[in-house]
């Protein structure tokens, strides 16, 4: 084999392997570029993006960020976000499937509103990015940041409960809280959320996706709320969520039993202590 033929079958042989290389590498190359990126942007939070935004391109993004933390989590349409306050401004990951699709910078406006651009992969300065802006529902305004201490109240409880039926018993009903998948209420069973007092969605998948529900909760500190999940037809294993009054939920709960631990998936924010007994 002369030196030119020699060449090609290298060429050949680093081609089959770049096209062959798992496609779950290449994916965790991605992700880790979103947290490197957001990495960088270190500076201590100066704004709290806390609660729902309403912007033109994705919807409604919800965005969920703790008094006196930098780091934000939320959703948008079918995305899942990660990212990271740094000063006045917010950084954003949106990633489909754990795989980086898009990032986004914003910055607070004088009008309450986020302001900047986003693009596919990582934002590069230049051409390529597109303008978006954020704008906070129901009228509110974006917040300055609480230092940490000067969190505002008790954390907030919502009891997820699912009454017993004969029909569609081993039907999953998974509780999305603010598009991160918290546990699934088995059948005649309870679970309790442990939240941050502010606004929550409460859902039975992610924000945006085919055939989601979910209830729009703005929770007060130490308050308790209650969500049905109810499957209101006998021939059809639908979902249905409905937020219900004490009196009802307690009632309905008295009969039924807290969820089994092996179905939470957040511990730290699912509570399975019996009520009422």
């Amino acid at each position: 084999m002369n030196p030119r033929e020699h060449l090609f079958c290298f060429a050949a042989i680093m081609a089959g392997l770049v096209l062959c290389a798992p496609s779950g590498m290449l994916a965790k190359d991605k992700s880790d570029e979103g947290k490197s990126w957001l990495a960088a942007h270190s500076d201590p939070a100066e704004i709290n993006v806390d609660g729902a935004w309403d912007s033109e391109e994705w919807r409604t993004v919800l965005l969920h960020q703790t008094q006196g933390a930098r780091e934000v989590t939320g959703t948008a349409d079918n995305w899942e976000i990660e990212g990271v306050v740094s000063g006045k401004k917010v950084y954003l990951v949106f990633l489909s499937k754990g795989q980086l699709a898009y990032t986004a910078e914003f910055a607070l406006s004088e009008a309450g509103t986020l302001t900047g651009s986003y693009a596919k992969g990582i934002l590069q300065s230049g051409s390529g990015n597109r303008s978006m802006v954020l704008r906070k529902a129901a009228g509110t305004q974006a917040s300055p940041a609480v230092q940490p201490g000067e969190a505002g109240g008790a954390l907030a409880h919502v009891v997820v409960f699912r009454k017993h039926y004969h029909n569609c018993p081993q039907v999953k009903a998974a509780v999305y809280v603010d598009g991160k998948e918290a546990a699934d209420v088995e059948n005649g069973r309870y679970l309790t959320l442990n939240l941050p007092p502010g606004k929550h969605l409460i859902g039975t998948s992610k924000v945006g996706k085919m055939g989601s529900q979910t209830e729009d909760l703005d929770l007060a500190p130490g308050s308790t709320s209650y969500i049905n999940f109810e499957f209101p037809s006998a021939w059809v294993c639908t979902i249905e969520i409905q937020k219900t009054d004490a009196e009802a939920a307690e009632s309905a709960i008295s009969k039924l039993k807290p969820n089994d631990a092996k179905k939470v998936k957040i511990p730290e924010m699912v509570s399975l202590d019996p009520i009422g007994k």
